[in-house]
């Protein structure tokens, strides 16, 4: 699902809730014991609540593709046997309405989800958007159409205890101790049925969302959306390709191989920023190949990471960078001490072995500050 899509959905989603009729939930106690359903019309809520809910449906919407943002599909040719897809579509035909599809939601969801012991508020609402049509050339958009999409926003949010607090009391004119009990926090997971795809409805996809970069709970997609295997989460993308490559190649995965991969990441994602060629940006098995080998890696090193990515990557020829690089930093760890850097200058660091020991190089300007302390460098010209 491309961002602008995304966006276009989130901007139904106003803090008035105007274009839903009503927020559908299911409290679910640590257990899985199911303690409350709901049915909330929007017009009985006030404004602060509608505000609330509609935080909480927004944020299913938000975050990185591909990251936060995972594209689920369906294998077309195995919808028909598809009981997951045909309960997706009873929901959305019936824009929720019909309670016995959602409970049948509700217990898939607390039968697929493992929240570890915690209780959680499964939350569901729908809306109709009208579709844009382009003219007979196909050149300009029309805001008149005869073509709606259908979805809906599944929300799950964990049930957190409020902090006791002291609240003032006018009549007393005194501070007394309060507790608001449990707290709706922001969603853990989610997802959208079905995308939208440059104004057409997708019944073959699933915009799923996770809070965690790192867990993107794997049992819940498998068992929710009946696919053989769920993606892989992005940080588990990254650890993944940096073990790889330090496996692969043992001792010549050197500083500079690093920091020069590093430097090709942030120009390749650079140059799509720009060009807005792609949705993310991705490097390519090519790519990695040209900068491992100017950096004197021996073909059979390539050769060996090549065949443990696709062992581990089923066989992907290109990556997306947002999950494999740091862009806001770039870090060297060792026992002793921590350097961090901005990526693109990390390509100066070097390593240097004097008097048998072996250093990291930093470069430093004409200032250097300890702890905020400017220090004196004394600079000599080699």
């Amino acid at each position: 699902m491309l961002i602008e899509d995304v966006r276009r959905i989130r901007k139904r989603i106003e803090p008035t809730l105007a274009n839903f009729r009503s927020v559908y939930g299911c409290y679910v106690a640590g257990n899985g014991d199911i303690v409350a359903r709901m049915e909330i019309p929007v017009l009985d809520m006030d404004q602060e609540e509608k505000e609330m809910y509609a935080g909480f449906l927004k944020k299913v919407l938000s975050g990185t593709p591909e990251r936060n943002l995972i594209d689920i599909e369906f294998d077309p040719n195995k919808i028909e046997d598809s009981d997951e897809h045909r309960l997706l579509m009873a929901l959305k035909s019936s824009q929720l309405r019909d309670e016995n599809m959602r409970n049948l939601m509700y217990q898939r969801i607390i039968e697929n989800l493992d929240m570890e012991g915690d209780s959680y508020v499964i939350l569901l609402a729908a809306d109709t958007y009208d579709l844009k049509t382009k003219d007979v050339k196909g050149e300009e958009w029309s805001e008149e159409s005869n073509e709606q999409f259908e979805y809906f926003l599944c929300a799950v949010c964990p049930v957190k205890s409020s902090k006791a607090a002291l609240q003032y009391i006018a009549q007393e004119q005194e501070f007394r101790g309060i507790s608001t009990g449990s707290i709706l926090a922001s969603p853990q997971v989610g997802f959208m049925f079905p995308v939208l795809d440059e104004e057409m409805s997708d019944i073959y996809q699933v915009q799923y969302y996770s809070k965690s970069t790192a867990e993107i709970h794997d049992e819940l997609i498998t068992g929710l959306f009946a696919v053989d295997k769920a993606p892989m989460a992005a940080e588990v993308q990254k650890a993944t390709f940096n073990n790889s490559l330090a496996d692969a190649l043992g001792k010549e995965c050197s500083l500079d191989v690093v920091t020069a991969l590093q430097a090709k990441m942030v120009a390749v994602a650079d140059a799509e920023k720009e060009e807005k060629t792609m949705p993310v940006p991705e490097i390519t098995i090519e790519d990695i190949d040209d900068v491992l080998a100017n950096k004197g890696v021996s073909t059979a090193g390539i050769g060996e990471f090549h065949e443990t990515l696709e062992r581990r990557f089923d066989g992907a020829a290109a990556f997306n960078i947002n999950n494999l690089m740091q862009k806001r930093s770039f870090e060297i760890k060792t026992p002793e001490t921590k350097v961090v850097t901005e990526p693109e200058t990390a390509i100066r660091l070097r390593t240097r072995t004097i008097d048998g020991v072996t250093y990291l190089l930093v470069p430093v300007g004409e200032s250097v500050q300890v702890n905020g302390v400017e220090i004196a460098i004394e600079f000599k010209e080699e």
